[in-house]
């Protein structure tokens, strides 16, 4: 089978496994979080024009790597997710592939540290977010499933978001050069609602 169809049947399997077991508090972490990863993914790899194999596989990890949140707590749910890819890849690609996949499954746990191209592409479409105009909303809705999840309210919000920014780090050229002025105007934005001075 041609890595294209194998990709074709990977999406509607994932899509199937939202669909059948979409949890009501997965408010950021849903099929639309997974869609945008996968494109701005699909968006890198184009512009480091890499191999097809290695687009195969960063691609695949994108559209598994957080299914695992179908199905358990937030603990643990890059492993779930590549079990799940396992179970459904296992056969149809060389085990080269499927420890591949794992492993860039894996390099989105946070706090994140990739350690090439690969993982510097996955991780830089997990947090794109980070530097565009939806970012406020999109927070918003990380707040709003964590407390969902955990069943407590956070305090100061602002201030654990702004932190994040600040400690967050985009790895790959691209995003540095294309989100990290988004970026600071959202650190900016968090600054103005919280009492932390700014360091970025």
């Amino acid at each position: 089978m041609s890595e294209a169809l194998l990709l074709a049947k990977i999406e509607a399997h994932v899509r199937h496994l939202f669909a059948l077991h979409m949890q009501p508090y997965l408010y950021y972490h849903n099929l639309a979080h997974t869609e945008e990863v996968v494109e701005h993914t699909t968006a890198l790899c184009s512009w480091y024009n890499l191999a097809a194999h290695n687009s195969f596989i960063i691609i695949t990890a994108a559209w598994f790597h957080d299914t695992g949140h179908l199905f358990g707590d937030l603990e643990g749910h890059e492993e779930r997710g590549a079990a799940l890819m396992r179970q459904f890849l296992e056969g149809s690609v060389p085990t080269l592939y499927l420890s591949a996949i794992h492993q860039y499954i894996m390099a989105t746990r946070m706090p994140v540290h990739p350690a090439n191209i690969m993982e510097k592409i996955i991780c830089d479409a997990d947090t794109w977010h980070l530097g565009t105009a939806d970012f406020m909303m999109k927070d918003a809705k990380v707040w709003q499933e964590l407390e969902a999840r955990k069943g407590r309210t956070f305090e100061n919000k602002a201030a654990l978001s702004l932190k994040f920014m600040q400690q967050h780090s985009f790895y790959t050229t691209y995003c540095k050069q294309q989100l990290s002025a988004g970026k600071r105007r959202n650190i900016d934005a968090l600054v103005k609602i919280t009492d932390i001075p700014n360091r970025h």
